[in-house]
């Protein structure tokens, strides 16, 4: 009996470590090589937001997030221009630094095809900024 229960424990295991992969997230439409770009990505089965912090390379910069599980995950990111950790407003309230709010579902589709699920965003800039 205790090996069923060992074997039923370990086939369980390994057939959650396989429905888990890696998330690359790539920002294009960054306007300037200034600050960095800060991104966050919560969800229901995180306690806590993870945070990330990624220097920029030209016109877009990658971020990839491991061990990644199904479920629905929430991304904002922005671009901290000045290097405050904040995202500034101006005094309407209306950011001038650029930002995306993004919501995606991984589900057990995208990690059975054993390839890492890549998702690309685009930074919006208000129009007010400059």
């Amino acid at each position: 009996m205790k090996k069923i229960m060992l074997s039923a424990t370990l086939l369980m295991l390994f057939s959650c470590a396989t429905f888990a992969q890696n998330l690359e997230i790539t920002i294009s439409g960054i306007r300037n090589s200034k600050g960095k770009i800060l991104l966050m990505i919560e969800s229901g089965n995180l306690k806590t937001p993870n945070k990330y912090i990624s220097e920029i390379t030209g016109k877009s910069c990658n971020f990839v997030l491991n061990n990644i599980q199904e479920g629905t995950y929430k991304i904002s990111a922005f671009h901290d221009e000045n290097g405050n950790y904040e995202i500034d407003k101006d005094e309407k309230g209306i950011p001038t630094e650029g930002f995306i709010l993004k919501t995606i579902k991984i589900n057990k589709t995208d990690l059975a095809s054993k390839k890492d699920t890549k998702i690309g965003t685009k930074l919006f800039y208000p129009k007010t900024a400059e």
